[in-house]
């Protein structure tokens, strides 16, 4: 049977999901024509903490210019201090964005960010991703109120201890993301069964395959534009390796 389905147990499992995508590091022009060029996309995912916080600050605000519809992500993958992560969050304030992604990467940090971001009346979720690599530490999120939600990765985790953090979540009440890092549609189809199987995830992070040269593998979910349907999978996530010896 299809993997979503055998996750789902004796729920019904969801059949499609949409995804966000990603605006890649680059000069405020990048950020601005990305933006339009993804149009066809309702979430953009804006990577920061990469350089100097002033360029970010005035390419997410570019961003915002040129897609005033788009749901707002920023990810700086534990690249700011807290000082310059707070700054970043005060001045993009009126850009309205849904989610900070793991702006810093000490614990202390976090919990300071999450703190001072709500004492500023921002209610933009607070993501945890380098900082989550098994259901304890979802557990120790909780407990210091250092984050919103949990970006879960199996190539970060594996697919059990994967599984094991999404119900950690849910149990402790924060959101649930699903994401990756770079890879081909093998390991996106089998996050895209978790997410849908499991049902509940409030972020849907699997782009990566659209930045590939090249997909190796036939079956599968299918994908047009953000929507990834999965009702082409008749077993397991699907997908068959395209390459010859």
């Amino acid at each position: 049977m299809p993997l979503h389905v055998w996750l789902a147990r004796d729920a019904i499992a969801e059949t499609r999901l949409v995804t966000d995508i990603t605006i890649t590091t680059g000069t405020v022009e990048d950020a601005r024509r990305e933006a339009r060029e993804f149009a066809a996309f309702s979430t953009l995912k804006v990577k920061v903490g990469a350089g100097d916080p002033s360029v970010d600050v005035a390419r997410l605000k570019a961003i915002r210019e040129a897609r005033p519809d788009a749901r707002l992500l920023v990810d700086a993958n534990a690249g700011f201090s807290i000082d310059d992560a707070l700054r970043f969050a005060r001045e993009v304030s009126d850009c309205n964005v849904a989610m900070f992604e793991q702006p810093v990467r000490e614990w202390d940090d976090l919990v300071e960010f999450r703190r001072k971001i709500r004492e500023a009346g921002l209610s933009s979720a607070v993501a945890i991703d380098e900082s989550v690599t098994c259901a304890d530490d979802v557990t120790r999120a909780r407990s210091l109120g250092a984050a919103d939600a949990v970006n879960i990765k199996i190539m970060k985790s594996g697919i059990f201890e994967a599984l094991a953090i999404a119900e950690r979540a849910s149990h402790e009440g924060l959101a649930r993301m699903i994401g990756g890092m770079v890879e081909s549609r093998l390991a996106m189809g089998t996050s895209a069964c978790i997410a849908a199987g499991l049902g509940g995830f409030s972020f849907i992070d699997l782009d990566t395959p659209l930045f590939l040269a090249e997909d190796p593998f036939t079956g599968g979910y299918s994908q047009t534009d953000e929507r990834l349907d999965l009702r082409p999978i008749t077993e397991g996530h699907g997908l068959i390796s395209s390459r010859r010896a």
